[in-house]
């Protein structure tokens, strides 16, 4: 081990681990072990039960942002996870405790070899539908080993989640009806407020509470906000909720959703004209861009081909633009972007738009990737080059967008 990698075990993430096994040992947990690439510790609450994993992302960045409650934050949550109840045996226990959740679809997904994979589908674009048993004191995510046991279909415990939270839940008296008004949906462990989403019908039902079409904001897993679409306030409102998006230890999404004409919860998408048009494009590159990030620290580890960055740029007029790059001599795993950029050699670089890239036929889909990844395994033959060369377009790459 190198001197670097000693000093890494002493600070940072490393040390900030070594102070939850702590915790756990103290808590009369002796089987527990540090998986670094992951930074999540497994462990086994008694001997000869099956390991269960604590993932540490969210609450080191909690404990980075409020130093002063580390110690106290890592106490409890080591207390939740020790304590935990059993996972119902059997389906009928199990039924009505089920609730659907909105999370990443990078979320659970390092180090997942040899583990029961948690139960997901997609939702909407790069977040996944999951499902927990909720617990009085904390939620356990339901795998498809689960379901098995159960001998229930994942389609049965999907809309078995979707009812329980459908039949809980109420929706706001409409002080104002037909005013425009801002709703604020603050959970608190219990209620699932960002998982509203997801019932047919519940968002598109709030338009007499906000005075028109409504449309939904969720920067974080706890955070519920619902405006009208009126243009003129929206710019300032995804500046805010971006704002936030970056700021939480647990980031859900900086975009905004609506309902189609069936009342369908879809993105929010404008024209060009539109005065967000701005503010949508960013918040959907923003949102790609983090989840392409998180997914390459996950494949580094798990791949020899080059995995590319997604790096999102701003324009003068204030709109953005996503590009990946591709070297020759190697093998990439390419994000879908807006332009390739075609590195022959070095100071010899030039960008294509994705929908070219997509005709020439010189990537494969892989559908193992979720966020989409597309292999690239050969450099393009001198015909295919040469017909990405002629619709080679100019880009300003101006400066980065932060994420």
């Amino acid at each position: 081990m190198g001197i670097f990698d000693r000093l890494r075990r002493h600070s940072g993430p490393d040390r900030f681990a070594g102070e939850v096994l702590a915790a756990l040992r103290a808590a009369g947990v002796s089987d527990a072990h540090y998986h670094r690439r992951e930074f999540s510790i497994e462990y086994r609450r008694r001997p000869g039960t099956e390991s269960a994993w604590l993932y540490l992302h969210n609450l080191y960045a909690e404990c980075q942002r409020e130093p002063g409650s580390r110690e106290e934050r890592i106490r409890r949550f080591v207390t939740t996870f020790t304590r935990l109840p059993d996972v119902p045996e059997n389906w009928e226990a199990a039924r009505h405790r089920l609730r659907p959740v909105l999370r990443s679809a990078t979320f659970a997904r390092a180090g997942q070899a040899g583990r029961p994979a948690p139960l997901r589908r997609p939702a909407f674009p790069f977040l996944d539908e999951m499902v927990v048993i909720d617990q009085p004191t904390s939620m356990t995510y339901v795998s498809e080993a689960t379901c098995a046991e159960w001998g229930v279909t994942t389609e049965e415990v999907f809309a078995a989640a979707r009812a329980n939270l459908a039949a809980v839940s109420t929706p706001p008296l409409a002080e104002h009806p037909g005013g425009r008004v801002m709703l604020r949906f603050i959970d608190d462990g219990d209620a699932y407020w960002v998982s509203h989403i997801l019932l047919d019908g519940w968002l598109a039902a709030l338009a007499d509470h906000v005075g028109g079409t409504p449309v939904a904001f969720v920067p974080d897993v706890r955070s519920l906000v619902i405006v009208d679409a009126d243009p003129q306030p929206l710019p300032q409102l995804f500046d805010l909720v971006e704002r936030h998006f970056a700021e939480s230890p647990r980031p859900l999404s900086p975009m905004a959703y609506t309902v189609d004409r069936t009342g369908r919860v879809v993105p929010f998408t404008v024209d060009r004209g539109h005065p967000a048009a701005d503010a949508v494009q960013r918040a959907s590159r923003v949102l790609a861009a983090t989840e392409y990030g998180a997914q390459r620290n996950i494949l580094r580890g798990e791949t020899d081909d080059s995995v590319a960055s997604y790096a999102v740029f701003a324009t003068a007029d204030g709109g953005t633009f996503s590009v990946a790059a591709w070297t020759r001599g190697t093998r990439v795993l390419l994000p879908r972007v807006d332009f390739v950029a075609f590195t022959v050699t070095a100071g010899n670089t030039f960008f294509v738009p994705w929908d070219v890239v997509i005709e020439a036929d010189v990537l494969t889909e892989l559908p193992q990737y979720r966020p989409a990844r597309y292999l690239g395994e050969a450099w393009p033959w001198p015909a295919a080059l040469g017909y990405l060369r002629e619709r080679a377009v100019p880009i300003d790459l101006g400066r980065p967008v932060p994420r």
